[in-house]
């Protein structure tokens, strides 16, 4: 089954590649922020938007607890021996974050700069190096058992579904526009094709790898650091990959802390929630926003003993049924504005609503026993409590 890691991964790319193309047209039409919401309300109806917003939430805290728990696991593969205290870890990263974004979102944002640089320079050196050997320098430790089976459709559904957890950062930057300087549309448009360009080749680099030298999982070590130790050897490198991958997963959280504030002020504008939300505090900080996103994500830490892999079932769904929206409602924009070119763009975004409705369909059949009907649960609750 691992021979198809990357056939699989290079379908997921191509549902980015669709992804970010749309969500570009998101920000050119909603240049104040909202994304799906902001789409789904001015051309699907208020049940729609708050659909859309509820499924944003979700996703929003899933992404921050699934953020935090991934650099804890990356540090704790370098570091076995801080195992067993990986829910306390998780719970200190996360305490870091949200008082980084208490203080201000332009200050977190330069914060996370030098980090995240670190970060795509450690892959590129983990890729380059791999591609350059023909046999790893430490032998990768995950095994599966011997069996023989075959390959069915379910199995490359399920990991298609797994591996779209990926993308769930594509819809952040249409979200969050106004936290952009001027010209505000167009820099995040710039900063949507950088994400989904080297996202891309982030993605389609480690599959090769994978296949390259059989990496399999592990219980305790993560596919990244095994195949940072078949590239680069267990040495200095090595270990500062870890750290830097600690830091830059733990960080991918502040994504939600960029957007569900953000969202939670829309919302609140609009009578959903509590007008507190939409408050902002020195240095246009959504403190009610930041503070409920951490309560929620560390409880979701806890309970799932900050364990990743308990998450992910549930990771995607709800930020695909946003997608799907989203899109759906920009056939509809195009459509009424008519302009020039309005049929190519409509296209555009109509295929990217087919392509999100299959993989919305896909993450629930494949994952529903698995976790995902919580999701299923939790978003009508959310949407009447908006009500």
């Amino acid at each position: 089954g691992l021979d198809y890691t990357l056939p699989v991964t290079l379908a997921i790319v191509l549902l980015l590649a669709v992804l970010v193309i749309s969500y570009r047209q998101v920000i050119a039409a909603f240049p104040s922020g909202g994304g799906a919401y902001a789409v789904s309300k001015r051309h699907l109806g208020r049940p729609a938007s708050l659909v859309a917003a509820a499924s944003l939430t979700v996703d929003y805290v899933l992404n921050a607890a699934v953020g935090v728990s991934a650099g804890v696991a990356a540090l704790t593969s370098a570091f076995p021996a801080l195992y067993g205290s990986r829910v306390w870890l998780c719970l200190a990263v996360l305490a870091v974050i949200t008082g980084v974004n208490l203080i201000g979102v332009a200050e977190s944002a330069r914060v996370f700069i030098v980090p995240t640089l670190l970060f795509i320079l450690a892959i590129v050196i983990v890729i380059i190096s791999g591609l350059l050997r023909s046999h790893p320098v430490v032998p990768p430790v995950g095994h599966l058992p011997s069996t023989v089976e075959a390959v069915g459709l379910l199995l490359l559904l399920k990991a298609f579904a797994s591996g779209c957890s990926a993308l769930t950062g594509v819809e952040a930057i249409a979200n969050a526009v106004p936290e952009f300087k001027r010209p505000r549309a167009h820099r995040a448009q710039h900063t949507e094709i950088m994400l989904g360009i080297i996202l891309g080749l982030m993605l389609i680099g480690i599959a090769v790898l994978i296949k390259k030298f059989h990496i399999t999982p592990s219980a305790t070590t993560t596919t990244l650091a095994q195949l940072a130790a078949a590239g680069v050897g267990k040495n200095v490198l090595y270990y500062g990959i870890q750290l830097i991958t600690t830091v830059l997963l733990a960080l991918a959280a502040n994504t939600s802390f960029g957007g569900l504030p953000v969202l939670a002020s829309l919302l609140a504008k609009d009578n959903y929630l509590p007008h507190m939300f939409a408050l902002q505090a020195e240095r246009q900080v959504y403190r009610y926003g930041i503070s409920v996103l951490a309560v929620f994500a560390a409880v979701l830490l806890v309970v799932a003993r900050g364990n990743t892999q308990a998450l992910i079932p549930v990771f995607a769904i709800g930020v695909f049924v946003g997608f799907t929206l989203s899109q759906t409602g920009m056939v509809r924009h195009w459509h009424e504005q008519h302009g020039p070119g309005w049929a190519g763009r409509a296209f555009i975004n109509g295929f990217g609503a087919v392509l999100t409705t299959a993989a919305l369909a896909i993450e629930l059949v494949s994952k529903f026993t698995e976790g995902a009907w919580l999701v299923v649960i939790v978003i009508p609750l959310l949407v009447l409590f908006f009500e």
